[in-house]
């Protein structure tokens, strides 16, 4: 086949990274998400090698220092990792292989992979985001309040990303991810 595109995509928590990329699956069968490892437990819906690949900490260390992972990290008490050998099969597929990752990931796998294609999606405004999380109905309200000071912290790093892309149509976005992609 060919060479296929590497595209991270980060943004804040509610701003609709899984609903832009479920949208562009649909559209394209030739778009995948890699699959990031996981050390917490699933959440309830959650399939493993669907949603993470959920693992021990000791399987996840092991991983780790065999060098498996693009990037890794601990977020609170759990790691998180993005695998290299999916990612780089999709890759070989000539596949649209997506990193759905935070700033931290991202900034670790850009210095990595300057091919990549990156995109932060930017909600319209700070209410938006606010009414989305709210309306998911997953988070208590200082959960809510945590994940929207993270929003700041995340938001600020957007200059880092080759695109910033406001997400207030899905069908919008996903066109353009189609046009950035074939570049």
């Amino acid at each position: 086949m060919g060479s296929g595109k590497l595209v991270i995509l980060s943004g804040p928590s509610g701003v609709g990274k899984d609903t832009v990329i479920d949208t562009w699956k649909a559209e394209n069968p030739d778009v995948e998400r890699v699959v990031a490892y996981a050390t917490r437990n699933p959440r309830a819906g959650e399939i493993d090698g669907v949603d993470y690949w959920f693992v021990s900490v000791e399987e996840f260390q092991r991983m780790a220092e065999a060098g498996a992972f693009l990037e890794h990290k601990k977020v609170v008490d759990n790691y998180y990792a993005t695998p290299i050998e999916h990612t780089e099969r999709l890759l070989a597929e000539g596949r649209i292989a997506i990193l759905k990752i935070d700033v931290q990931g991202a900034l670790e796998v850009m210095k990595k992979r300057p091919d990549a294609l990156t995109v932060i999606l930017l909600p319209p405004d700070k209410d938006a985001l606010r009414e989305r999380l709210e309306k998911r109905a997953t988070d208590k309200p200082e959960v809510i309040a945590r994940r929207l000071a993270e929003a700041d912290i995340e938001l600020a790093h957007a200059p880092h990303y080759q695109h910033q892309i406001v997400n207030d149509s899905v069908e919008k976005v996903v066109t353009l991810l189609e046009e950035l992609a074939k570049k």
